[in-house]
């Protein structure tokens, strides 16, 4: 990436690992940024995060490379993930899919943030800094923005990125000075069930040789209005396992949850496995080894946000594209918005006064490929669990569509991205014809 000396900097709200991967991106291309995070220190909810090619590769650009390779649990036969049938005892292979050279690498969420936040210098990072509004200057071009936080303290800057979350105040900034409702966060219907296994604990559950081969090898199993993912992380030493239960009621529209009820609450082993009839007894053994669990609504933005920036503030991550898990691209989407934006801000044509200018460059170049997967995201749920429009419970239909389904996500080529940026920069008149 171009190294330069800006004459602006650029604050990035939100910590995590998107957050983080931007502020690195953007400091090692010699961009001045500071990061704000609302908790206490540096920290990431959930456990197990897969990465596909098109994520490894982002990475590698930003120059995390090492640090994704010291975490990642890389499957060595290229395998995405195993698709069975979940229904009875035999849990029949219906599909395979890869995803060469890299399969499904996983990595668990909290070591490999750490690993990132090490190249973090303490001056830049700021904690306790949870976003209550941004107020933008007016007048001159390169009039400042302030950050207002609910500890009552606030910063003066000239960019921000918010990489706040699904709850994001930045979106909520943006919705305001566009005159649009605010966006709507809508309950897909779903709830996971998260849980960490010790691999051992794990293989003694299930028993016998496909004890150990699940355990090394990502699988889906797939029912009507569920599924259960599972898939190694911890270089092999713990198995992640997300339980999927949806409520069709309402099909096809989406329900709501009742008013107040929280998006995460604690369960038990018991009512779990209750949302799981019909499933084998190797399944049900997987499920009884989560202790405690807890489940969580999987919300998503409906629609897609049709602007990602305006002015000097832009959304990424969770914040412009927040939705639900099912293709495990939505952490890619996060590190390539990163990318993106390190290359676009340290830019040698972008500068204070035409930053605003640069940042719809960034909607124009990333906005149409993050919405297509968040869309086709809540698309994927509704096919693994026998409600996809043109594959239902056909499972020759469903081999069909989890063979290719992944392609254009996974072989997306960032390099083509910045020539088109630039051409759209020559366009609007940052750039020379």
């Amino acid at each position: 990436m171009t190294r330069s000396n800006k004459d602006f900097e650029v604050s990035v709200v939100g910590g995590g690992i998107g957050g983080l991967c931007a502020t690195l991106g953007l400091l090692r291309a010699g961009v001045p940024v500071q990061v704000f995070e609302a908790a206490p220190q540096f920290a990431e909810i959930g456990a197990g995060i897969s990465f596909g090619k098109n994520a490894s590769n982002a990475l590698t650009k930003l120059g995390f490379k090492e640090e994704f390779d010291r975490e990642a649990t890389i499957v060595p036969s290229g395998i995405w993930f195993e698709w069975r049938n979940g229904k009875g005892d035999k849990q029949e292979l219906i599909a395979t899919t890869h995803s060469k050279p890299v399969g499904n690498s996983s990595v668990h969420r909290a070591k490999f943030l750490d690993a990132l936040v090490k190249h973090v210098p303490n001056e830049i990072a700021h904690f306790g800094k949870r976003l209550a509004r941004i107020e933008e200057g007016t007048g001159a071009n390169n009039a400042r923005t302030t950050l207002h936080f609910e500890d009552g303290t606030s910063h003066e800057t000239d960019v921000v990125i918010g990489y706040d979350g699904i709850h994001s105040k930045a979106r909520s900034h943006l919705d305001k000075v566009r005159g649009r409702k605010e966006s709507k966060l809508q309950w897909s219907g779903s709830w996971a069930y998260r849980g960490l296994i010790p691999t051992q604990k794990f293989i003694d559950a299930v028993g016998g040789e496909m004890g150990k081969y699940y355990a090394e090898t990502p699988q889906m199993f797939l029912a009507e209005d569920n599924h259960i993912l599972i898939f190694p992380i911890d270089k092999n030493e713990t198995v992640n396992v997300v339980a999927f239960s949806t409520d069709r009621s309402k099909w096809p529209e989406r329900p709501n949850l009742k008013e107040g009820e929280p998006w995460t609450q604690p369960s038990t082993a018991e009512d779990m496995i209750k949302e799981f009839p019909g499933w084998g007894k190797d399944m049900v053994s997987i499920l009884k080894c989560i202790e405690k669990p807890s489940k969580w609504a999987l919300h998503q933005l409906i629609p897609s946000l049709d602007c990602f920036a305006k002015g000097k503030v832009a959304v990424a991550g969770d914040a412009a594209h927040g939705g639900t898990p099912h293709q495990g691209a939505m952490a890619g989407q996060a590190i390539e918005d990163a990318l993106f934006l390190s290359w676009l801000l340290a830019h040698p044509a972008v500068n204070s006064s035409n930053v605003d200018q640069a940042l719809t460059v960034y909607d124009t170049i990333r906005r149409p490929r993050a919405n297509k997967v968040l869309e086709s995201s809540l698309e994927a749920g509704d096919v693994y669990e026998m409600r996809g429009e043109r594959t239902g419970s056909d499972w020759v239909k469903l081999k069909q569509e989890l063979e290719t389904r992944f392609d254009w996500i996974w072989e997306h080529n960032h390099d083509d991205d910045f020539p088109a940026a630039e051409e759209e920069m020559r366009r609007i008149g940052l750039l020379k014809a």
